[in-house]
């Protein structure tokens, strides 16, 4: 069994670490069976049970920004998606990480003319491999207008509508074609690349166009 796809890495491993109990209890363990019934990936059990440490207790090098730096980067990733229903985009990522290393180094250098240390383009990839909880998912874009008509109500109401002019006219699927148009928004790709704690989230992007 997997684990549920909203869990965080700190739920998983909760379990992970029973599991490792429950296995140096036993004299001949079937690790399978065990993640199965704590609901974690047999290969990371496999891998603990060999000797492998956690993703916490590793010694990363070279890293720019400390673990309680990375902590406050994924509560600001989670506010952005849970509490104000806006997914972050990878840049922002890197931005809010620039901006936390900014402002330690301004309060920290004696050398003030001295640029702040910056992440790398592969800093982002990495970090969001550290942290499973978070996924990469496309936002479409979408007229403002549409938007704000996405109403449960309203849209069951015209498609009841539309299935009775449908039955008065007698008018059958075969008589029936679907055409639309599209727009694009100046200096701005039509599709971004969001972060999310939901990997199965519809992301719309309001935007103007015509």
């Amino acid at each position: 069994m997997l684990p549920k796809m909203s869990e965080t890495y700190t739920d998983i491993e909760a379990r992970i670490q029973a599991a490792c109990l429950k296995l140096s209890e036993l004299e001949k363990p079937n690790i399978a069976a065990i993640a199965r019934e704590y609901s974690i990936p047999e290969q990371r059990l496999r891998a603990r049970a060999a000797g492998q440490p956690s993703r916490s207790q590793r010694v990363v090098g070279n890293k720019r920004l400390s673990e309680a730096k990375e902590l406050a980067i994924c509560l600001y990733l989670k506010r952005l998606d849970s509490s104000i229903d806006t997914a972050a985009r990878p840049s922002m990522l890197t931005g809010c990480a620039n901006a936390i290393l900014k402002w330690n180094y301004q309060l920290t250098t004696e050398s003030p003319n001295t640029p702040p240390p910056m992440v790398g383009l592969a800093w982002a990839p990495r970090f969001l491999e550290r942290y499973p909880e978070f996924h990469i998912c496309k936002q479409r874009s979408l007229d403002y207008k549409r938007r704000k008509a996405h109403n449960p109500e309203v849209l069951l109401n015209w498609f009841q509508s539309y299935k009775s002019i449908c039955e008065e006219k007698g008018i059958v699927s075969s008589d029936i074609y679907n055409f639309d148009e599209t727009g694009f928004r100046i200096r701005m790709r039509k599709n971004q690349w969001t972060i999310t704690l939901d990997p199965d989230r519809i992301s719309y992007l309001e935007s103007s166009s015509n």
